[in-house]
């Protein structure tokens, strides 16, 4: 439905574009105008990216990345040489089984339906199983455009944050943040 409309908007913003520039004497206003009138014809398809993205990087600012909110001091035993533990996996579960009946990884995603931003939220968390505290997150958020780039079969490439190297850098730098070594 979204294409069918294309033909006839792009033929109305070019006979409105025609008509502000001819009513305009100097070429710098002409400039200035075109830009104005471009922009104000861009709104209608794309006001939800503006939107969108100023949402997401104030998000990104504010409550993305690692969160400490408890250490769990650990043998020597249970990190590499680099201060990496060796008890956590990619797989968000603990290898260690004495550790395991005591912490455990939890992955949320959150993507809703009413979300006219196309945000999305994927929250890890480590748990400690005992008393369901939690010890610390890693919280990264997508967004994906707009409602037109979605709708047309354009190809969408998202953005997210934090920007990392990859996923399991930031799982280890959340377990090497929660689990640190005892002297």
């Amino acid at each position: 439905m979204t294409l069918l409309l294309m033909p006839p908007y792009l033929i109305f913003a070019f006979f409105i574009m025609r008509a502000v520039l001819k009513k305009q004497l100097t070429r710098k206003r002409k400039w200035q105008m075109g830009l104005l009138t471009a922009f104000l014809l861009y709104l209608p398809m794309g006001w939800d990216v503006i939107l969108g993205r100023a949402v997401f990087y104030s998000l990104c600012a504010t409550q993305g990345g690692v969160h400490v909110y408890k250490t769990v001091e650990l043998g020597s035993e249970y990190f590499d040489k680099d201060g990496v533990s060796l008890f956590y996996d990619r797989d968000q579960y603990f290898t260690d089984m004495s550790l395991r009946g005591y912490f455990v990884g939890i992955k949320d995603i959150e993507i809703s339906d009413d979300n006219f931003l196309n945000i999305s939220r994927t929250e890890y968390k480590i748990v400690d199983n005992r008393n369901n505290n939690v010890l610390g997150t890693y919280v990264k958020y997508a967004n994906f455009g707009g409602w037109f780039m979605n709708y047309t079969g354009f190809a969408v490439k998202g953005v997210s944050c934090p920007i990392k190297e990859n996923l399991d850098n930031d799982l280890i730098r959340l377990t090497t943040s929660v689990f640190i070594k005892d002297n």
